[in-house]
Order: structure tokens, then sequence, then C-alpha cells
């Protein structure tokens, strides 16, 4: 290289500091959002999200690979002192909501959290504000970081749900909040939906838990979980057909959006997807009667994080012959114990439709405290519909009185 095209490339490269000044937009007083490039790749310990670091060549990989097959809205947040990357948002989007999980990296301290708080406010600002989405939630602001909470709720947003000991630290577990921010012009149409009181149903009052039982004698086919009426097993092909059929004969509407029409092949497609996910992130169990094997419904732990030992419990009983009759207690116990005693969880979490009471009382006979509400997530008559939040630790389950087997089906209904 001559002299001459030496300075040539010299002259291209911008002064440090002077990143921003080609944006026009995402820019705050500490730092600026900008779109993933290649040349991240030397910072991605600081930026890149995920629990174990990736060397540099393996990030400008994933960056050329794999970044591009991704739905969801990767951004770098950057140091305006000298554009240097130190952290980063994802954005992912859901009918009309925005989930925004963000990362800043923890060798800068507490001035991390400033910028941190700077990028999420930019993104709230233009995901709502300019794009008029309805809502934006932040999926997880931890304990610690009171200087995110803090600017977060001066800017109008507000926690909306504070999940229990769901963030392992190095010493233990903190607390982590959800925070949301509404679009100001759709609460001057719809009200606050956190003036909405959350309707209630039952006693609230935990009953004791169904344990699993000892078998004499053989097995229930392929069981996982053995209670005094049902059981657990994995999900097979052929539970495709009877799901299939229950969801031609579903009567009520409240499950999400929604009833829905279920094709078999699609759902024997699923069940084997689920379990060739490594680690497998949802684990779901068929609920089977003890007498006969006739599978009733399902039970599972989605979106399980073992860095911070939480999952999200789910339950579906299609076939309404087998509702309100105490066997998705017994079966969810059985799940608790499989979730608790062999994954190691240390909280579950679940989300309830405000319409659906029937399921959230059933979430507080279980265990389950409420922990706050989450607005506006799916469509409901003449505006959206909120969500309420429960969250059950593992060893407020473990403390609870156990039942015994003859009194099993009277404690479950």
């Amino acid at each position: 290289m001559t002299d001459e095209s030496k300075d040539t490339k010299d002259e291209k490269k911008p002064e440090p500091g002077t990143g921003h000044l080609k944006h026009s937009f995402l820019v705050g007083e500490l730092v600026y959002l900008r779109s993933v490039e290649k040349d991240d790749a030397e910072y991605g310990a600081s930026w890149r999200q995920g629990m174990i670091p990736r060397s540099v060549s393996a990030t400008a990989s994933w960056i050329e690979d794999d970044l591009k097959e991704e739905d969801d809205l990767h951004l770098v947040i950057v140091r305006k002192s000298d554009d240097r990357p130190v952290g980063s948002l994802k954005r992912s989007t859901w009918r009309h909501n925005a989930w925004i999980a963000g990362t800043i990296d923890p060798l800068f301290g507490e001035q991390g959290q400033h910028w941190l708080a700077e990028a999420y406010i930019m993104m709230l600002q233009w995901s709502v504000d300019e794009h008029h989405r309805i809502i934006a939630h932040i999926e997880e602001v931890p304990d610690s970081q009171q200087i995110v909470l803090e600017k977060l709720q001066a800017m109008g947003a507000r926690v909306s749900s504070t999940f229990r000991e769901a963030h392992r630290t190095a010493t233990g577990f903190e607390d982590w909040h959800m925070v949301t921010y509404l679009n100001k012009d759709w609460v001057g149409t719809l009200g606050d939906p956190y003036a909405v009181e959350k309707p209630r149903s039952g006693t609230g009052e935990p009953r004791p838990v169904i344990a699993p039982v000892t078998v004499e004698g053989d097995l229930p086919p392929n069981a996982v979980r053995v209670g005094p009426r049902v059981y657990l097993r994995p999900l097979q092909k052929a539970d495709a057909v009877d799901l299939v059929e229950w969801a031609r004969r579903e009567t009520e509407p409240f499950w999400s959006s929604g009833r829905s029409v279920m094709t078999q092949t699609s759902l024997e497609r699923w069940f084997e997807k689920l379990g060739k996910k490594e680690p497998q992130t949802w684990v779901r169990f068929a609920v089977c009667l003890r007498e006969n094997d006739e599978f009733i419904g399902a039970v599972g732990v989605d979106g399980i994080d073992y860095k911070h030992r939480r999952a999200e419990s789910e339950s579906e009983f299609h076939h309404v012959g087998y509702r309100s009759k105490g066997y998705g207690t017994e079966a969810k116990h059985l799940l608790f114990d499989y979730a608790f005693n062999t994954l190691g969880l240390h909280s579950l979490q679940s989300w309830v439709m405000y319409t659906n009471t029937r399921s959230a009382a059933a979430l507080r006979k279980q265990g389950y405290r409420d922990v706050g509400i989450e607005p506006w997530l799916v469509q409901g008559k003449g505006g959206y519909d909120n969500f309420g939040t429960y969250e059950l630790l593992a060893d407020e389950w473990r403390a609870m009185p156990r039942a015994s087997v003859e009194d099993a089906g009277d404690l479950a209904g």
C-alpha cells in the first residue's frame, strides 16, 4: 500500500465520537442506537445477549449468517463519546404488542444503568409514540437496576408486574419487574387499563398439595409422574387425533383470542419439534387417567430459563368432560413436582386472561400469588383484554400441606 492510498483510507475513518451525527433519531445524550454491523463482533461480549460469551469469530459468523434469518429487531447501544458498543436491545413484535429486552455490559457498573435507561426510553418512544403501537413491554428489569426503573417511570412507563425471586444473582435471587408503556391516545379512547379491577372467583385459599404416589405393580405406560387419579407422560403423535377432535367441540371462547381450528399434521410436527431443541425450553406432558390410560389434557412448562431457574406453567384441558373436577389441579401438582424437583426450577409464572376467572381461581388454589397485570395483550370485545400475572415459588410449594390419597379427589374439586 502506498503512503497516498493509506492516507486516503485513514481519512474515511470517522472521528471517534462522531458516529451519532449520521443519525437523525434514536440519539440520546449519552448513547445512540443503530443496527448491528460486522465490526461490532470485536465487542460482542459487551452487547450480544446470552448467558455464554462468544469469541470474536463466532460473533462475526452469527452476524453474517444467523442474524439475517431472525425476525426480531436487534440494535446496538453505542456510547456517544467514542462510538464503542456497550449493550444492545432486541425488539420482538406480536400482534399489536412490542416486547423489548435489553442488556448492558455489567463491567461498566452504575453508569451502564444510565445508558440502558436512555436506550429503553428511546425505544419505547419510537415504538409507541412514533410507530403508533398501542403498547410496549420491557420484559425484565431486575430490582438491582433501580436507576433504570426510576428513569422509566419518570418518562411515563409503569411497573405492571413484579415477579418475586425470578432473577438469579451471584448470592441468590432478586425480584424482577415487567414495565409497560401505553399509547396515550389509546388510553384516551379505551381508558386506563390499570383502573380495571381484576375479577375474582373462588376463595383464593391454597388447598393441600396432591403429591405423587408410589405405584404397586406395573407403572402406567411411559409415565413420568403418577398421582391418585392421573399420570403424566410425554406427548406422542397419536395424541394429535384427540386434540383435533376436542378443538372442534370447544364450548368456551376465552382461550387466548378465542377458539381455533387445529390440524393433525401441524400438531404432530409441533410435538416432534418440542423435543428436538437443545436445551429444551418447553416441556409438555399428556395427562392420562390411571384407570384406563385415556388422554384427557396436557400440562407443561414453557420458556424455561436455566440461568434464572424459572419458567411459565401452562395447562389445557380441551376435553370438556374433565373440567372442574379436580383432574387439572392434580396434574398441575405432578407438574410442579417435576419442575421443582427434577428440573430444579426456583419459580413458576402464569398469565391468565381477566375473563378466565376459573383458571385464575385454580392457580390461587394451587398456591400461586397475584403479582400484577399485563394490559391489552389480546383483542377483546370493543378493545383489548388484560391478563393477570401469578407466581409460585418452589419453597412455598414445598411448605404447603400434603393431601392424603383418599382425600385427593375432594380437595382438588
